[in-house]
């Protein structure tokens, strides 16, 4: 390459790399701020602009099969020279998925975040700040013992005392607290392996995630001992105890008690209380060397703590008497979490913030430093002593610190009384859901969920003609009549996605294929209706009632047509 050529290439390369200052990042002095103000206003308004009224986002080019996907997908050899080319077509890319917010949109425990909170994810990250230790973050980080403090406050547990950290979901809040479990019975396991029966044991509604943790942590997912719940969720704590006994008496080794604080299906609460006299009696009774760590999955439930403080009496935000009765119910078993020894907190959940914002909470903090690493294992980090470093005894090493932040900034806008006005409307919506199935039961709809905790309705589902409520007593004594009408309610699900969740007029719900447990401990399936949107009003929540129940007569129509037809052939 001659010197003129190669002048030309460095022409070019400068050209390519201003062109990436200028549009692709923000400058140190902040001074290129409005290209990243357009550039956010841009991709909403290219989502908004053709987003439509119904619950899910509009497939108007068909959604490509995966096989397409990995077929045609590739890195373009150039970069492109205008990216707000790329974020104009931004539509095209979330087709058919949900829109949290849309007073239609009830399917799952799915909220819409808020702008507050949105606004400080997207600042604090322009400056990447990893989660792992201050000497990255500064103060920043410091927003993690903020919400720790905070939430420990609620809780009614000692803050000094207590450690929280930020992680990935749910599920690894789950998995804090069994690593903790097995540090208890096992010092030394995280060295040596694991060495004898170890168990975890809880009730059934109790999460999925709970056995992946088994899985994952090589406690085995069929050493996740499971016992009856009652009708509300809520764990069955003489069968517990029993339990408890017995594996004890075999040998073996629990490692943790998770609690329900909030159950996917019904928000069932446990007494925690009890399950810690029962623990003590375990180890008064046993000589148990150890405590089995108890663990409240209350990422759901943790919310309702914002209401431990509210004058019920006095009622300034003018609950109904119903909604005030319901969330009483909550408050009283929720209290009882500062008897758990570690609780978990989705701020994705019922915070109303984006995903992933969720926290494990601990009550002694000498319980996670359990969990630290060998320091010489971390040579590279945590050059100083003096600053808070997570990283020492988290799961993750590259953490974002900017939901951190985001999230106690959530906390600190909304207050105690947003967050009490928005859990309060979802009761109370809750109740007009309820009530509209109630009035329409001839169409063959059943409130599952009797004895209700949280706002969510379940709708059992059965064939036009047949009493409901009868049908209903019947399939909880009886399996095989519970089978029947569960073909019945999964094929109205589905039908329902594939013909009425789409379009203007459309309507998304969801369907929990163990909504309770009937007396013979089996699960019932049943459509979902969480309504947890400050959007849904009195008069969408009976429009939708109303698209149901019409949707229940048009496809009775068609599954007896479908039936007949398939008797002829």
């Amino acid at each position: 390459m001659n010197h003129k050529s190669h002048k030309a290439h460095i022409k070019y390369g400068e050209k390519i790399l201003n062109n990436l200052r200028d549009k692709y990042f923000l400058k140190p002095d902040g001074s290129n701020l409005s290209v990243v103000i357009q550039s956010v206003q841009l991709a909403l308004q290219s989502l908004i602009k053709k987003q439509g009224k119904g619950p899910i986002y509009p497939i108007s080019k068909g959604i490509p099969r995966i096989s397409e996907v990995v077929t045609n997908s590739k890195i373009p050899l150039k970069m492109n020279k205008t990216p707000s080319s790329v974020l104009k077509n931004l539509s095209s890319m979330v087709q058919g998925s949900i829109k949290a917010g849309n007073p239609l949109m009830v399917k799952n425990l799915i909220p819409v975040p808020s702008i507050p909170a949105l606004a400080s994810y997207l600042a604090v990250s322009t400056y990447m700040p990893n989660g792992v230790s201050g000497e990255d973050s500064g103060q920043i980080l410091l927003a993690e013992i903020a919400c720790t403090s905070a939430l420990s406050k609620l809780a009614g547990i000692d803050a000094n005392n207590s450690a929280g950290v930020f992680t990935f979901g749910g599920t690894a809040t789950n998995l804090y607290a069994m690593k903790i479990g097995l540090s208890k019975v096992f010092p030394n396991h995280g060295l040596e392996g694991l060495k004898g029966n170890v168990v975890v044991i809880e009730s059934a509604p109790a999460h999925y995630s709970h056995k992946t943790g088994a899985n994952w942590l090589g406690i085995g997912q069929n050493n996740c001992i499971r016992i009856s719940s009652n009708p509300d969720q809520t764990t069955k704590l003489d069968e517990l105890e029993k339990i408890c006994h017995k594996v004890i008496a075999e040998g073996k080794l629990i490692a943790c008690i998770n609690a329900v604080g909030g159950t996917t299906s019904n928000l069932g609460i446990d007494d925690v209380k009890k399950i810690y006299e029962i623990r003590e009696r375990l180890v008064e009774t046993f000589h148990l060397s150890y405590r089995p760590h108890i663990h409240m999955d209350s990422v759901l439930g943790w919310a309702f703590l914002n209401f431990i403080n509210y004058d019920f009496k006095k009622n300034p935000l003018n609950f109904s008497g119903r909604a005030i009765t319901q969330i009483k119910k909550i408050v009283n078993k929720i209290k009882t979490i500062k008897y758990a020894d570690s609780f978990g907190v989705d701020f994705h959940k019922t915070g109303y913030v984006a995903y992933v914002s969720s926290m494990v909470i601990i009550k002694d903090k000498m319980d996670l430093m359990r969990l630290q690493r060998d320091i010489n294992t971390m040579t590279p980090l945590f050059q100083d002593d003096e600053v808070y470093s997570p990283g020492k005894f988290t799961m993750e090493t590259s953490r974002s610190s900017a939901n951190i932040l985001a999230t106690w900034i959530a906390l600190q806008t909304f207050g105690q009384e947003g967050y009490q006005a928005l859990l309060g409307h979802a009761i109370e919506m809750g109740i007009v859901f309820r009530d509209g199935i109630e009035k329409n039961y001839r169409a063959g709809l059943y409130i599952a969920n009797q004895e209700q905790f949280g706002p969510d309705i379940f709708v059992r589902c059965y064939r036009y003609g047949l009493d409901p409520q009868i049908t209903y007593e019947i399939e909880m004594k009886n399996d095989n009549v519970l089978k029947e009408n569960t073909k019945i309610t999964n094929a109205f699900a589905l039908w329902l996605h594939k013909n009425k969740s789409a379009g203007n007029r459309g309507f998304a719900i969801s369907k929990s294929s163990a909504a309770i447990y009937t007396h013979t401990g089996a699960p019932m399936a049943a459509l979902r209706i969480y309504p947890l949107s400050p959007y849904i009003t009195v008069d969408s929540a009976n429009k939708l009632i109303k698209y149901l129940v019409k949707a229940k007569m048009e496809f009775d129509t068609f599954y007896d047509n479908k039936a007949k037809s398939e008797h002829n052939r």
